[in-house]
Order: C-alpha cells, then sequence, then structure tokens
C-alpha cells in the first residue's frame, strides 16, 4: 500500500489481491463520519484511495489516520476471511432454523439387543 500526504489529502494505493474491494469499502465507511472518501480505480489491480477532512481548515493528525487506516484495513480483510471460513455454517445454521419440522415417528417394535444387553440394568 503506498501512502501519500499532500494538500491536507491522504492518498492510499491500495492493492486489490492483498485488500479486495469490498474489504476497502466497508473499512472506508468508517471513515465518512469525519472525512470525504473518494475511491477511484487505477487499474485493474489497485484502487486509489483519497481521504481529506469535511472541514478544509480542519487540521489533521495524519499519522494517526495512517496508523489506524493500517490497523482497520486489517481488521475488516480478518472480518472477510472469518465471514468466507464460516458461510457454510451459517448457511446451514439458518436452513436448520427455518425448515419445516417434521416429529420423527418413535419404532413400533421395542428396542432390543441381539447380545443381551439389557439398558434398563444399569
Amino acid at each position: 500500500m503506498e501512502l501519500q500526504v499532500m494538500d491536507n489529502r491522504l492518498t492510499a494505493i491500495v492493492d486489490l489481491e492483498v485488500y479486495p474491494e469490498p474489504v476497502l469499502f466497508k473499512c472506508l465507511y468508517w471513515y465518512t463520519n469525519n472525512y470525504e472518501v473518494e475511491i477511484t480505480k487505477v487499474s485493474t489491480v489497485q484502487l486509489k484511495c483519497t481521504i481529506a477532512p469535511k472541514e478544509a481548515s480542519a487540521t489533521t493528525d495524519w499519522d494517526y489516520v495512517i496508523s489506524r487506516l493500517r490497523r482497520d484495513l486489517v481488521d475488516f480483510k480478518l472480518r472477510q476471511i472469518v465471514s468466507d471460513e464460516t458461510k457454510t455454517i451459517r448457511e446451514l445454521l439458518i436452513a436448520k432454523a427455518f425448515a419445516y419440522y417434521d416429529q420423527e415417528d418413535l419404532p413400533a417394535s421395542g428396542v432390543t439387543d441381539p447380545v443381551g444387553f439389557d439398558p434398563q440394568s444399569i
């Protein structure tokens, strides 16, 4: 990731193989409360993110913003990895939760053991 601060703006060139587009959008969404965020495509493998304060006269601690951006990108990338790895489990739980419930029929005959073990004797 290439970072550059110029004219009270932070520009980050992000490699899409490291941080896919959904991860980048989820991460930068949280910056839109205090900053103007612009994401443009540089090439098929890179995006350019520009972050600027909403008020042009505001002073910004860019070292803090850069540190936070790096930490947040790792956080959202990890969230994406966990989400991808648990997708099947979540789908199974949802399918099970909304599945039609059909009560199992109990066997009509008694339970017996061919070797002579009597579970009632325990």
